[in-house]
């Protein structure tokens, strides 16, 4: 089997890397920790005009038809440069929730404004008591008047502040856990009732708290087939969780490249830092968890690319491994840096 990249997606990634180079420096980076919204307006045109809101949609609505495989390449480089940008949030999330649960009528009418950014779609899973268990919904959807009647609260609703659509999952029967039963609901993010709240977390990446008080939608509202919601959510974000993946083995490759050089700058006792052996040894070990967090991320983009029968444990296990390594190489490298480490230039 061959594991390598073809020379279309060696030119993806050159093509994102030059661009985020050249666009998203820490200065801009730290300004966006004080902004409301989070990221550039501007950048996220240019995203958009790269096709990258597009990459992993199908072609006959308005994607570009790249698995994956080829996504990564670009979300990797993203995650080199912290870009906060929403391409993972709305884009592939919350485009993925109408690829996967809206019908085809749906489809045509959404998935080309998405491919294009116009439209930025945030998808609201989560629970207060759900511990990230997509089938704990307690958000109800009640039949009335030909449509529905929402009540319950979702919790850290990526990017949901500035989407124009927010895509929620309500239960339409069935008790709080159960899989069949959830429906995916469409709403405009200024419904009557709908309020959302942004949240502040250590991450800076914008979240907020979404309530649904007595929404009424019509049936058009619902996205796809009432009852019959959950492998589409579930699928939905496993394809965000490879890209994601991908973002954080970007950041710890430049955790790790920023220590490396600064271990070759830092003197100690006449000589750089870099020479004493203990702290080769946490460089090394630094190395071999970005390695294997990244081989467990390639493998789950083929899986995802290939429908491979270990699709789900793929991904599953890239997640575990990016999102341990990444903690583990930032506090090595916040360690190797010493107390500069911890300053907002670095």
């Amino acid at each position: 089997m061959n594991f390598g990249f073809t020379e279309d997606q060696d030119m993806i990634r050159k093509s994102a890397k030059d661009f985020v180079t050249n666009e998203s420096s820490l200065e801009r980076i730290r300004a966006m920790h004080t902004d409301g919204t989070g990221y550039s307006e501007e950048l996220w045109g240019k995203i958009a005009e790269n096709g990258w809101c597009a990459a992993v949609l199908p072609e006959e609505y308005g994607g570009i038809g790249l698995g994956y495989c080829d996504l990564i390449c670009i979300t990797e480089e993203c995650g080199k440069g912290l870009m906060p940008e929403p391409l993972i949030q709305t884009s592939v999330l919350g485009g993925n929730a109408i690829l996967y649960g809206g019908t085809a009528e749906q489809k045509t009418d959404l998935l080309p404004e998405v491919a294009a950014g116009s439209l930025k779609v945030a998808l609201g899973a989560y629970e207060a008591a759900g511990r990230y268990n997509l089938a704990h919904v307690e958000t109800s959807a009640a039949a009335s008047n030909g449509g529905y009647t929402l009540n319950g609260t979702k919790f850290l609703v990526q990017n949901a502040a500035t989407a124009d659509k927010i895509v929620v999952t309500a239960r339409t029967s069935g008790s709080a856990k159960d899989r069949s039963g959830i429906t995916l609901f469409i709403l405009d993010k200024d419904a009557k009732g709908l309020t959302v709240t942004p949240v502040t977390t250590i991450d800076h990446h914008p979240r907020s708290t979404v309530t649904l008080n007595n929404v009424q939608v019509g049936a058009d509202a619902v996205l796809g087939t009432v009852g019959e919601a959950y492998a589409a959510v579930e699928r939905a974000i496993d394809g965000a969780t490879v890209a994601l993946c991908a973002e954080m083995v970007g950041g710890m490759a430049t955790s790790l490249a920023m220590t490396v050089q600064y271990s070759h700058e830092r003197v100690q006792f006449g000589v750089p830092i870099g020479t004493f052996q203990a702290l080769r040894h946490k460089a090394a070990n630094m190395f071999m968890t970005l390695e294997m967090a990244k081989s467990a991320m390639y493998y789950a983009a083929m899986a995802a690319d290939q429908d491979m029968p270990d699709r789900k444990a793929a991904i599953s296990a890239a997640k575990a491994l990016c999102s341990d390594g990444y903690t583990f190489v930032a506090k090595e490298a916040i360690q190797m840096h010493g107390g500069i480490g911890f300053t907002e230039e670095h």
